[in-house]
């Protein structure tokens, strides 16, 4: 089996050979080709003995939110297919009997720690496990030697993956940086969309793409409310307030829950996909925000024959209302918020939303015209509070 990887890459494949290293970590920007060959690394594992390789990630609430999809497209480029038995999200190695199984660590970090014969640990998109997550994870007891591949893009300095693998990393720990410009076949789909970026907001591009640190810019509309925090839903929350944007070919469709208590903002649930088929759209949303078929939610009016699908299996969607300044209006509404708190199981939305900017003039001042993008999750957010905006700017917002 000859594997392509980028140079960069080829360390870590040798360390199956060699056991150098306990700990893999591969962490840059987007088009790196990390998680393909964080699934050919889990491919060769389970040819080398029995046990179970462990994929997962913080949150994942289908088996299409794993690397499942990755790791049968892998092992069907390589035409490993005949050693392999594939159905419906297990994966099991007929010559070793190795067995792949898809969690989230967030709601199944209990049953993670009592997995027999644990040999290796997949982590994609580490860069969202919490401290408290390894802390259950990494000690969990070993059969034979296990293996962790770390595959993140760097979000913050503090972050708790940041912090366990590459400040506090030992000599047992390989360290890769990789980035789309060191791999031999970045896909021209993704450098279409890396150029589209480049004319947007720096910060966020250097974080997408060269894997560096996010950094807010000065014309950030919301960064300065935004938190995460780990809360509960408790009946004094009152009812959600749900918001979806449509997506076209190269952006994502967004959906976003959240709720209004003492004058902040709480977002409990989001999600986005680009690529998302029609006919898949309402089981996504249903899936990733299961209050859709309990509460209204407010889609994006421009796309009303989307609605018209959608609400077959949605039937509580129903279009935003639209007006001139609706937008600013909307923007006024967010802001009258004393913070916006994100919960961990929605901080796929923390990075876009921290992007939402304003405009800015020939001097690099901030204007009052807002920026066309990084706004599917401040769109749907948007959509969502529609019943507190009101067109005149003066916003009602509701006390508890």
């Amino acid at each position: 089996m000859k594997i392509e990887a980028p140079t960069k890459i080829i360390p870590a494949f040798n360390n199956l050979k060699t056991n150098a290293f306990d700990i893999v970590v591969m962490e840059g920007g987007r088009g790196g080709a990390k998680s393909e060959a964080l699934a050919a690394l889990g491919i060769l594992e389970s040819f080398i003995d029995d046990g179970v390789i462990l994929c997962c990630r913080e949150i994942q609430k289908s088996i299409a939110d794993s690397l499942y999809a990755t790791i049968v497209s892998t092992i069907y480029k390589y035409e490993l297919q005949s050693y392999f038995k594939i159905i419906q999200g297990e994966i099991t190695n007929n010559l070793t009997g190795s067995r792949f199984i898809f969690a989230g660590l967030k709601s199944n970090i209990t049953s993670i720690k009592s997995i027999n014969k644990l040999r290796v640990v997949l982590t994609d998109e580490a860069e969202n496990i919490t401290d408290n997550s390894w802390s259950y994870l990494r000690p969990t007891p070993r059969y034979g030697q296990v293996r962790f591949y770390v595959v993140f893009n760097p979000r913050f300095e503090h972050d708790a993956t940041w912090q366990q693998f590459i400040v506090n990393k030992d000599d047992r720990t390989l360290h890769i940086t990789i980035n789309w410009h060191d791999n031999p076949w970045f896909p021209e789909a993704l450098e279409r969309q890396r150029q589209r970026d480049l004319r947007g907001d720096a910060g966020r591009y250097a974080w997408i793409w060269e894997g560096q640190f996010l950094k807010i810019s000065d014309n950030s509309i919301l960064a300065k409310k935004l938190k995460m925090l780990d809360f509960e839903i408790n009946p004094t929350f009152g009812t959600p307030y749900i918001g979806i944007d449509w997506g076209f070919s190269v952006d994502p469709t967004a959906i976003i829950e959240c709720y209004i208590f003492q004058d902040s903002l709480y977002i409990r649930n989001a999600a986005s996909k680009v690529g998302l088929e029609l006919d898949d759209t309402g089981a996504y949303l249903i899936d990733h925000v299961p209050n859709v078929l309990k509460y209204t939610s407010r889609a994006d009016c421009a796309r009303p024959e989307t609605i018209s699908k959608v609400k077959k299996e949605i039937p509580l969607i129903k279009g935003c209302t639209k007006w001139k300044g609706s937008v600013e209006d909307g923007v006024v509404a967010l802001q009258t918020f004393k913070a916006i708190y994100i919960h961990p199981d929605a901080q796929c939305c923390f990075a876009e939303l921290a992007a939402y900017s304003y405009k800015t003039d020939d001097s690099d001042n901030p204007t009052t015209d807002i920026e066309d993008k990084n706004n599917h999750y401040a769109d749907a957010l948007r959509y969502a509070i529609e019943p507190i905006v009101r067109p005149s700017n003066i916003v009602r917002v509701r006390r508890l």
